[in-house]
């Protein structure tokens, strides 16, 4: 018996044209299951979506087809896109990095360019909406049986450069890759790398002046309004603050820079 095919949209526009999206797949798919992964993302945010991709797209059962829609370079030079990984998972969008973490964390696979000639009979689309025209229809196709060779020529795909945390002899430094609806902000720095689940730290954002933070093993575990690292459900340490948004009391941006170090004890000279 066939399952009734599944697919995830991610993407920075919002309900309004998340909802063309969704009239275009069942149009052509009408026993589609459709998940609502985010139409929230920071808008032209591709780090931030090619982050998420990369936590839940190995979370779906194989065979799932992700479609991301957050396309700063739409109707540009930029091609679209279709990927098929090794456990039958396939992911539609742009090529400007956004599908590469996830296609990573599955093993790879192989791409094809998207022909719109393939997909729509009369080839037309919209220069400011390929994730309706070329994307939505790349899916259903899928979804509908159709080989991914069927519906473009082989292509590689942009890799996105991800930053690396950096061991440091009292610590590690990294950056903010993700801020979350709470304002807590996950780090690229594994958990692993300051295994101790409590103790004192101190806390450096971009190269402002170190504080003294507790690394706490829950939420509930912080003072009210305390700022604490907690190690999140991503595997990353996060910066978060009880019933408040770390982000916005630290001033925290996408990107800047965080630097951990173990607390060393006051004594002669110490602050």
């Amino acid at each position: 018996m066939r399952r009734t095919p599944l697919v995830t949209l991610t993407t920075d526009i919002g309900w309004a044209y998340a909802a063309q999206v969704k009239a275009v797949l069942l149009r052509r798919a009408p026993d589609l299951r459709i998940v609502d992964v985010a139409h929230d993302i920071r808008p032209q945010g591709v780090r931030e979506a090619a982050f998420v991709l990369r936590h839940v797209v190995p979370r779906f059962p194989a065979g799932t087809i992700h479609v991301a829609i957050v396309d700063p370079g739409v109707g540009g030079a930029r091609a679209a896109i279709a990927i098929r990984c090794p456990d039958g998972t396939r992911l539609v969008g742009p090529d400007n990095g956004v599908l590469s973490l996830a296609a990573e964390a599955l093993g790879g696979g192989r791409a094809v360019r998207l022909d719109p000639d393939r997909l729509s009979p009369d080839g037309v689309t919209s220069a400011t909406f390929e994730g309706r025209d070329v994307f939505a229809p790349a899916a259903a196709a899928l979804a509908s049986g159709r080989a991914l060779s069927e519906l473009g020529s082989p292509t590689g795909w942009k890799v996105l450069r991800w930053p690396e945390p950096k061991r440091r002899p009292d610590g590690v430094a990294g950056e903010v890759v993700y801020v979350d609806i709470f304002g807590n902000a996950i780090t690229n720095i594994p958990v692993e790398l300051l295994p101790e689940e409590t103790g004192e730290l101190q806390l450096r954002v971009r190269r402002g002046r170190a504080r003294r933070v507790r690394r706490v093993r829950t939420y509930a575990d912080l003072t009210p309004r305390g700022i604490g690292v907690v190690g999140s459900s991503f595997g990353l340490l996060e910066l978060a603050e009880r019933d408040g948004s770390a982000a916005e009391r630290l001033g925290v941006l996408l990107g800047d820079r965080v630097v951990l170090a173990r607390a060393r004890r006051a004594g002669k000279g110490g602050k």
